[in-house]
């Protein structure tokens, strides 16, 4: 396991937090794929899976800042958009680079992951929490339970 899903990365919104936590199952999907010398192929599922998971939180998060006028949200989405960059790099590496430049891929993505959720996703949720506008836990089944 790569990451684990422990209380420094609950933030307080359930709907950010479950989103997080099928991150996280995603990410430690791949790492273990990897460590166990799963086939390319198979690699490259999960990898587009993981990158269409964080685009869609992404854009979740987004719609979210905006509808509640949060006044970090143009910081924020910048350092959304460096991690696109470094996901669509992660992308082409997994089709063509070999395992040990994955291993140092997949360590970089867990570093940004938790010190973005750390910082700048706990900075937005304190502020959903002080304007009393925290999300209820969705109807959704996580994505973990999807796979």
């Amino acid at each position: 396991m790569l990451i684990d899903w422990n209380s420094s990365l609950v933030l307080g919104d359930a709907r950010i937090d479950q989103e997080h936590q099928d991150l996280v199952a995603l990410i430690n999907q791949f790492y273990e794929m990897l460590h166990r010398g799963a086939h390319r192929d198979d690699l490259c599922g999960v990898a587009f899976t993981l990158a269409e998971q964080v685009t869609q939180h992404f854009n979740n998060e987004a719609d979210l800042m905006v509808s509640v006028h949060y006044p970090g949200v143009l910081a924020h989405q910048r350092e959304h958009k460096m991690l696109m960059g470094e996901l669509g790099a992660f992308l082409h590496r997994v089709e063509q680079e070999d395992d040990c430049e994955l291993r140092n891929v997949i360590t970089f993505i867990k570093d940004w992951f938790t010190t973005h959720v750390t910082t700048a996703d706990a900075q937005f949720v304190k502020f959903l929490q002080d304007n009393t506008l925290c999300s209820e836990p969705s109807d959704e089944p996580p994505l973990a339970e999807m796979l």
